[in-house]
């Protein structure tokens, strides 16, 4: 009853930030446009909102491509990539909710947490040097990914098959969704993070999913409606980027779906490293 609340309010969330969206996108979207931006705005939706449900993220790629492409100005990217991403995010947290089961004690402490990680530490977080706290991000997840290695390896026990957590484990598990909450206010994503606390904690990679997308889905859902107002984004590029990337994730939800635990492990190792050395090379060019 509970998780069904939690869906519904996802749900009628994601409805009314693609009503939005739509809306502005026909009333104001940018006209006379290249074949190279339509390619670039509706195939960037696509696939890298694929890839994103693997759990490699979408900011720091679809900022990039912008950047490197020029199809984007600088000042509306920040603002393209909130309002597009926030239905896809949606979906995919609708999605995993419903395809891969977690013991909802687990779901909801978490939730819970990284909410208030988000409110609370989220102050703390952005009185920190975004620098050295993607250089320690990085460090991280480089550790994890060398124990989870291990752990493949049969050196470490490690993973598991675990819908849930109970007792420490699961006060563990709370309190990195906490730290998680607060890093993502300052920029720093909970995808590949919270793949690797739920491996190290001995659950099945899959129960990150509905985790970590719910969660992603809160903060990014909420920050949208700031750009809404002020129209500081663009609107073709950030429609594109949702419609397709609805596409993108159900064909994503469909793989990890049908993935083996073995191949949901390696999956995870291999977020954990591109992730790892995406923080690094974010943290150099960090002022």
């Amino acid at each position: 009853m509970i998780l069904h609340f939690i869906q519904i309010f996802i749900g009628a969330f994601a409805v009314l930030q693609g009503f939005i969206l739509s809306k502005d996108f026909v009333k104001n979207r940018e006209k006379n446009l290249t074949a190279k931006q339509y390619g670039i705005y509706w195939g960037s939706g696509l696939i890298i909102n694929f890839f994103d449900y693997l759990g490699i993220g979408s900011l720091a790629p679809t900022m990039s491509l912008y950047k490197l492409t020029g199809t984007v100005d600088d000042e509306l990217i920040p603002g393209t990539l909130v309002t597009g991403c926030a239905v896809p995010v949606a979906v995919e947290a609708l999605v995993s909710l419903s395809i891969i089961e977690v013991e909802l004690p687990t779901l909801f402490g978490m939730y819970g947490a990284g909410i208030l990680g988000a409110f609370i530490g989220g102050n703390i977080a952005g009185k920190l040097s975004p620098k050295v706290l993607r250089f320690i991000m990085g460090i991280a997840l480089a550790i994890a990914a060398v124990f989870m290695l291990m752990s493949k390896f049969g050196i470490v026990p490690m993973g598991g098959e675990a819908l849930g957590l109970h007792g420490v484990k699961l006060v563990i598990a709370c309190a990195g969704s906490f730290i998680l909450g607060s890093l993502l206010t300052v920029g720093i994503g909970n995808y590949a993070p919270t793949m690797c606390l739920v491996y190290i904690l001995g659950m099945s990679p899959a129960v990150s999913f509905p985790i970590m997308m719910g969660l992603g889905f809160l903060g990014v859902g909420s920050g949208s409606f700031p750009y809404f107002k002020s129209g500081r984004y663009h609107k073709h590029a950030s429609f594109a980027f949702a419609a397709a990337g609805i596409v993108g994730v159900l064909l994503a939800a469909f793989v990890v779906k049908s993935m083996p635990l073995s191949l949901l492990q390696w999956l995870v190792i291999v977020v954990a490293v591109y992730t790892s050395i995406t923080m690094f090379r974010s943290a150099a060019k960090t002022e």
